[in-house]
């Protein structure tokens, strides 16, 4: 099951760096993540629509998640630690998002770097 879910994240993060995929990402229980919305819902705040940050976020000292080089410094398994439980600047949002949402925000987050 974790690989199978790997895999479709993978899959998905390459079909959108092709440029041919929707921001949606789909399980393989058949469920749908909008990952866009997602991150809308409870990123865009701070983050803001392009990943560079709002005013808000720089002032909390936000990440530029544009930054391909900031994004290698941090393995996948950060960014979930970091949405999961937040930080003294960020809410966590383990109470809010499930694994899935979270790994599919992470492959979103990624495509940043990209643009």
């Amino acid at each position: 099951m974790r690989n199978a879910l790997l895999i479709v994240i993978l899959l998905g993060f390459f079909l959108c760096l092709s440029g041919t995929a929707r921001p949606v990402l789909s399980i393989s229980e058949g469920a749908e993540i909008d990952t866009k919305k997602l991150f809308k819902t409870h990123c865009l705040p701070c983050h803001g629509e392009d990943g560079k940050g709002t005013d808000l976020g720089q002032g909390l000292g936000t990440p530029d998640l544009t930054n391909a080089e900031w994004q290698k410094t941090k393995p996948d398994t950060r960014f979930v630690e970091q949405i999961l439980n937040g930080s003294e600047k960020m809410f966590p949002f383990k109470d809010k998002l499930n694994m899935e949402e979270v790994q599919a925000l992470v492959a979103y987050v990624r495509q940043f770097a990209q643009r």
